[in-house]
């Protein structure tokens, strides 16, 4: 028996036969099982099969490996446990002869044939240990497409390698990234790319120049490519949330003169507050999850000082953002309390920041505010935040009027005609 399969290892390969082991063999592993049927007792052919490789003289190790996965399939096809045991001790014997010969391709088809990827954890470790994860990966393919392995055994083989990976080498983000990609691990590949990003970012900040942004570049490719992750996984948050970071990266890179990344939560509200561009704003918030009505208003109340700023912002602001009636009227107590305590023309704001305020502060105010009333469509709301603010007459009559038009169940239907013959509501 063993010179026939000797003769057969050695005897050429066949173009149409898929792999079966680290060469292809002119006898096929089907071919194998058809012809044990011949014999009625499985743990026989096992024990047969596992003396030729005890007794064999110069047996190629392919066909060594193939002979022990052949033997290792009837003894757990026929649930003879004392056979697997002696088996794995035998392979586990063979492996430092693998091993100091670099055959790795044969270690690897062992462990993927056998598949008893507990009690033969330890070669896992040697080919993860000695670089060969690429070859593992490729032949336990072949060996799933060629025995169609169920979901529990790729499971099981995934966890194996991973744990190996674990133990021999935590840090290696490549390693990992190949196993995740092999086996389409969508959430854990989006994770360790929002890592490996952390990673870039934490280099950038340890470089004494600074304007070197490679490493930015890197860090935000890799959110980028996160992000892309999670969308193909329909998980929107976590897209946001890496689209989120990318953006504020890119902030790093286009305003290097300041620190917008791992910022604290009280230095993010900060430079938040002290944008005066909407744009870099909103990544801010988005980034160090502040984009609430509460965190706005106060951004918005910052501006108020600069009625061109605030118009531009408020226009830019509105095209993102809808204005909440909680910040809006937030924003009129703001008012009211500011010019309650004006008292002298040079005195400093309770609210805003800066040094003293310009003689004209007071018509900036109101300008400034007329432009969030100008922008507030609900005329309740209008109302609302003119009588907080306290001076806003014309505003109040001009709403009181409106409403007094309304009957007091036409809610939000009732429509006016506005400028370029659109119906705009009313509240």
């Amino acid at each position: 028996m063993l010179q026939g399969l000797l003769a057969a290892h050695r005897g050429g390969y066949m173009d149409s036969q898929k792999e079966e082991g680290p060469a292809p063999l002119l006898w096929r592993f089907s071919d194998f099982l058809k012809w044990a049927q011949l014999c009625p007792s499985e743990p026989e052919i096992g024990h047969a099969l596992m003396r030729l490789v005890i007794t064999g003289q110069d047996i190629p190790h392919a066909c060594e490996v193939e002979l022990l996965i052949l033997s290792h399939h009837f003894y757990k096809s026929s649930a003879c446990l004392d056979g697997v045991d002696v088996l794995v001790a035998l392979a586990a014997t063979r492996v430092e002869a693998y091993v100091s010969e670099g055959d790795f391709a044969c270690l690897a088809r062992l462990v993927t044939g056998v598949g008893n990827f507990h009690a033969l954890n330890f070669i896992l470790g040697i080919l993860v240990e000695n670089g060969q994860l690429d070859l593992l990966l490729q032949k336990y393919s072949s060996a799933a497409d060629a025995n169609t392995g169920t979901a529990q055994t790729v499971r099981g083989f995934r966890m194996a390698v991973l744990t190996s990976l674990n133990q021999i080498n935590p840090n290696d983000v490549d390693a990992f990234a190949m196993v995740y990609n092999h086996f389409d691990m969508k959430h854990e590949t989006a994770s360790l790319l929002e890592s490996r990003a952390g990673l870039s970012a934490q280099q950038w900040f340890q470089r004494y120049d600074k304007d070197q942004n490679e490493d930015l570049l890197d860090s935000m490719r890799y959110f980028i490519e996160a992000a892309e992750v999670y969308s193909s996984i329909d998980a929107g948050n976590k897209t946001h949330g890496a689209c989120a970071q990318a953006s504020l990266v890119s902030l790093q890179i286009r305003m290097p003169d300041n620190q917008w990344l791992n910022l604290s939560a009280t230095n993010a509200r900060r430079a938040l507050v002290e944008q005066s561009r909407f744009q870099e704003a909103l990544i801010v918030a988005e980034a160090y999850g502040l984009n609430q009505p509460s965190e706005w208003a106060l951004v918005l109340w910052n501006q108020m000082l600069n009625p061109e700023l605030t118009e531009q912002f408020v226009a830019e602001f509105v095209a993102v953002l809808p204005l909440q009636p909680s910040m809006l009227v937030e924003i009129a107590r703001f008012y009211r309390a500011e010019v309650a305590a004006r008292g002298d023309q040079n005195q400093f704001s309770m609210w805003l920041t800066g040094g003293g305020l310009p003689a004209d502060w007071s018509k900036y105010l109101a300008r400034s505010f007329r432009c969030l009333l100008k922008r507030t469509t609900d005329l309740r709301l209008r109302l609302q935040l003119a009588t907080i603010a306290t001076s806003f007459i014309d505003i109040v009559e001009s709403c009181n009027r409106t409403l007094d038009k309304v009957p007091e169940n036409a809610g939000p239907l009732v429509l006016r005609k506005g400028h370029g013959g659109a119906y705009l509501p009313l509240m």
